[in-house]
């Protein structure tokens, strides 16, 4: 009996480990390419060509960093003189966890565990020959060795210390009297750093956790603003010290007022996140080699709730509806590790005011100085409100502008077709070498009740060379009539027109310094007028000549029928109106109300969905077809190839569609994490995608690029000729390291300075964000690189962002948040676009046809691919959806593939998946064409890394059947004994 029982226990063993063998087994083949990013990485070129392209990357890293910091204050302190100032002392815990940018996947790396960069101020300053005092620095250290890593625990407790404030108390027992005198006696210079990083998935809390702290949560501040502890150490410094420097290692918008109230900082320089290395530009900036120039990118107030988005963003918490009893799973709460929680909503009350637009506009209108503000805030009064405008940023030398050349003459009556050029003449007028950037805006007529309209309008910049002292540069600028329109959805002005038009009267463009200050020629402002004799309707598209209309608004939105203002679901949003700002602006937001009835039937996607999408008389679509038409082969790009990368309407598309598998085909679309998955049939390999704006690879992937400054530093650059270059030096690099496709970059708004995904995203401007991503784009593709711009479209927001509803007016999607968009395609050739996770009014970004097939293929004539974000709350995110609104590849990632709710069997799907397929391969072959024709010296061939560890995983199959078959062949063996009874 005993032998019996040990042969039973042997064989379950057996089974179980059989079992364990073919599950392993699964899980490799599922987590195939996953494997591969961890263990294989890519077929990369070799080191000599590695070490090249990371070298151009650091050094124009650098570059952009140097252009990118903007100097806020200098009361004659800076440039300082290396020769007096050898020493520093540096203060400040975060001086010690210097920022490279922001947490999450458009993160920078030194290796996959670790998102700190390597160079920071520390070690800036060390490498530029300038020491400092080690012994506070060493203090910093031992109070707090680093960072708290983001987790996606509740805010409220220990599990989430990612937005924890850390900074030792002055007055406490950390700085001893010992270690004060030794400062001071060390150096009289001082550097506060002040650092505020943010992450993906939750946006900057709007009250303050603190590390270490008498006071654990400080319920009277924002994140944004600096510390009770914070403010004690900038007391004692500028009590102390007669040179005081504060540098402000932001990702984030801060409220800056300290920089005014506090008596003693000579200085202020906002570094933004450096990269990984491009902190050696600090100490150049500090010390004079590199003349400051850049300008910024959002408008910085004294006090973050005088944006008129506050009350409806995420600083406010999320907006609940509180009868979607039934409609969830549809989200992850970032307060509930996870789980599936609320149906949430945003109301984009704020219309077009949106930064700057909202600043300046309501300054036209008096707003600042009404009794309304005083009750509101206690001040009246711009200068009270707006510490730093839009396109601020000073310099240590001074310039002189004037205008020397304007087509057509000023006060002409502009045509339909025309175009605008300035010329402004920039002269320095200081001491040193120097850049200046010139902004040109366009202030519009407006009748109150008519088409809502801001009075500052970016439309146009430019940035000069470093001008020597007494030497000048013509600036040309020139802007499109058509690109000074409104977009009236609601035709407020009751001409009948719905869609872009400029109103009859006096249009002014103005050169400024900022958003706020025309800038002066002696005792002239330097302002052009012209004048519109009468409406002018922009009723088509200016690259398609399709027609332009409403495609989301009213009843008769492409997406069901629902329009994204909520007009007709009972919403009854109110949006802010120039009319009456006193009486629109919102000082609170509605927080909770009930979902309506028609956008409760469309919150999950269901077959009665796709039944509206169906014909049963579309044709039969062919697939493997028995052809030999190769796109790709012997490591080379076909000239059928390069035919069909040059026009998307090329008549030998059909042939070779035809020859696809229908299993080849689904293999594409719906597995497209990462990468985009070969098509044998026509010679097509796989190709590899990555994420990471600001540096390659540096999500979850094995081999990463140089880690540049985040997108908001690159904006205020201003310099789009340099953003062009570093699209092509990121682009050679990434080809160097194996990927022929790029998540990024990503152009969302910078709608509330507490958005934790800011520091991805360049601007609160719709127009500079579109001139940086489009020429990013433009420069990758041409060295053969596709970019999938992100995140289509109203993604602003990381807290309650799955599924997120939101209500806005058409008006301020195509004029604000489309806009980058559309420049991208336009003037980039921007062929890919990830989706975001967020609602476009209640329907998924990714499955709205009015957005996808109304405006971005059909007016604008977009070609190319579209993309899901991580497609892993499939309650709401449907590639079956998503394809009948015309995207085309599914985000699979791990576990997530193959949701395909519906039916699949249908002409109709066929069609679309025929489609998704060609604009994938329009994609990568029209980027191989526009970079072949750009050089055709390059080298298109697509390499693919072994995948080495298979074989050993069939080995140790081998080696672990034929084990386990023999211990089941001896289990199994009579005994030669009996058992004993």
């Amino acid at each position: 009996m005993k032998s019996k029982a040990k042969k039973i226990v042997s064989l379950c063993i057996i089974a179980v480990l059989v079992c364990v063998l073919v599950a392993a087994n699964v899980a490799c083949y599922v987590m195939k390419d996953m494997i591969d990013q961890v263990l294989v990485g890519n077929a990369k070129a070799d080191d000599a060509t590695l070490q090249a392209q990371a070298a151009n990357g650091e050094s124009l890293a650098e570059q952009i960093a140097g252009e990118g910091m903007v100097l806020l204050k200098n009361d004659e302190l800076l440039p300082l003189n290396k020769t007096n100032v050898t020493k520093v002392n540096v203060f400040g815990w975060s001086a010690t966890q210097w920022i490279g940018g922001g947490s999450g996947s458009g993160r920078v790396v030194t290796s996959m565990s670790n998102w700190k960069t390597t160079t920071g101020l520390l070690e800036a300053l060390t490498a530029y020959g300038i020491e400092y005092n080690e012994e506070i620095i060493n203090m910093y250290r031992e109070f707090k060795s680093s960072r708290s890593a983001y987790s996606q625990g509740t805010l409220d407790t220990t599990e989430n210390r990612f937005y924890t404030l850390v900074e030792p108390d002055i007055n406490g027992s950390s700085y001893t009297q010992t270690m004060k005198e030794n400062a001071l006696n060390y150096s009289d210079t001082a550097i506060v750093v002040i650092g505020r990083i943010t992450g993906e998935s939750t946006d900057a809390p709007i009250k303050q956790y603190k590390e270490k702290a008498s006071q654990a949560t400080d319920n009277t501040r924002t994140y944004l603003e600096i510390s009770t502890e914070e403010e004690a150490l900038l007391n004692y410094v500028c009590e102390n010290y007669d040179n005081v420097v504060v540098v402000i290692n932001s990702v984030a918008t801060m409220e800056l007022g300290f920089l005014e109230t506090i008596d003693g900082i000579d200085a202020a320089l906002l570094t933004g996140g450096t990269g990984v290395n491009a902190a050696t530009a600090i100490p150049k900036v500090l010390y004079g080699d590199i003349v400051p120039s850049g300008k910024l990118s959002d408008t910085y107030a004294y006090d973050l709730t005088t944006a008129a988005s506050y009350a409806n963003s995420c600083a406010q918490g999320t907006s609940t509806y509180t009868n979607a009893s039934g409609l969830y799973p549809i989200g992850r709460s970032s307060n509930a590790k996870g789980n599936f929680k609320d149906v949430w909503y945003a109301d984009y009350i704020e219309g077009i005011y949106v930064g700057y637009k909202w600043y300046e506009t309501a300054d036209a209108e008096g707003f600042w100085d009404s009794a309304f503000a005083m009750d509101t805030w206690g001040v009246t009064g711009y200068e009270n409100i707006v510490q730093y405008p839009f396109g601020y940023g000073l310099s240590y030398t001074t310039f002189d502008w004037n205008i020397v050349g304007r087509e057509p003459k000023a006060g002409a009556t502009l045509t339909k077709d025309g175009t605008i050029t300035v010329t402004v003449r920039v002269t320095n007028t200081g001491n040193v070498a120097g850049k200046d950037v010139v902004q040109l805006y366009s202030n519009p007529p407006y009748t109150p009740g008519g088409i809502e309209k801001a009075s500052v309008n970016l439309v146009g910049f430019a940035k000069t060379n470093a001008l020597e002292p007494g030497e000048h540069q013509d600036v040309e600028i020139s802007v499109r009539v058509r690109d000074l329109a409104s977009y009236d959805c609601y035709d407020l002005n009751g001409n009948g027109n719905y869609g872009y038009e400029l109103d009859k009267g006096t249009y002014e463009l103005k050169v400024m310094t900022n958003a706020h200050e025309v800038a002066m020629h002696g005792k002239n402002e330097l302002i052009v007028e012209y004048n519109v004799a009468s409406a002018i309707f922009y009723d088509t598209d200016d690259v398609t000549g399709n027609p332009v209309e409403n495609k989301l608004t009213g009843d008769d939105s492409l997406d069901y029928g629902i329009s994204i203002d909520g007009e007709n679901t009972g919403a009854n949003v109110k949006f802010m109106t120039r009319e009456d700002f006193n009486g629109t602006f919102p000082l609170t937001n509605v927080n909770k109300r009930s979902i309506p009835a028609e956008v409760k039937a469309h919150n999950l996607y269901t077959k009665a969905h796709a039944n509206d999408f169906i014909n049963n008389d579309d044709p039969a679509v062919t697939f493997g077809a028995s052809t030999d038409h190769k796109v790709y082969a012997d490591g080379q790009i076909t000239e059928l190839g390069y035919t069909l990368g040059a026009d998307y309407d090329a008549e030998e598309w059909d042939e070779v569609l035809d020859q696809v598998t229908l299993s080849e085909a689904k293999n594409l679309v719906l597995h497209g994490y990462t990468q985009t998955n070969p098509l044998a049939s026509i010679g097509k390999p796989k190709t590899k995608d990555a994420d990471g704006p600001a540096q390659i690879g540096s999500f979850n992937m094995k081999d990463s690029g140089v880690g540049y400054p985040n997108a908001t530093v690159m904006a205020q650059t201003w310099n789009s000729n340099l953003i062009y270059v570093y699209g092509q030096v990121f682009g050679k690099e990434a080809k160097a390291l194996g990927y022929q496709g790029w998540y990024g970059p990503a152009v969302n708004i910078h709608r509330s300075p507490f958005g934790g995904r800011n520091y991805e995203y360049y601007s609160e401007d719709g127009y500079l964000s579109g001139v940086m991503g489009a020429n990013a784009i433009k420069g990758a593709k041409n060295v053969g690189i596709y970019s999938y711009l992100k995140h289509l479209v109203v993604y602003d927001q990381e807290t309650a962002r799955d599924g997120l509803y939101t209500w806005l007016t058409e008006q301020s999607l195509r004029e604000i948040y489309l806009k980058p968009f559309e420049i991208a395609v336009k003037e980039g050739g921007c062929l890919g676009m990830m989706s975001g996770y967020s609602r476009l009014g209640s329907i998924w970004s990714c499955g709205s046809y009015g957005l996808i097939t109304g405006i971005l293929r059909n007016e604008w004539g977009y070609e190319g691919a579209i993309l899901s974000d991580y497609a892993d709350h499939h309650e709401y995110m449907n590639m079956d959806e998503a394809l009948r609104a015309g995207a085309d590849l599914w985000m699979d990632g791990v576990g997530n593939g193959g949701s395909f709710k519906c039916e699949t069997t249908s002409n109709t799907f066929n069609l679309q998946l025929r489609r998704a397929t060609k604009d994938v391969l329009y994609m990568w072959l029209n980027t191989n064409y526009t970079a072949k024709n750009f050089d055709p010296t390059q080298d298109f061939q697509v390499k693919e890394a072994k995948s080495w560890w298979i074989p050993i995983v069939a080995a140790v199959d081998v080696v672990g059947v034929a084990g386990l078959a023999v211990w089941a062949v001896f289990t199994l063996k009579p005994s030669k004994k009996k058992d004993a009874e």
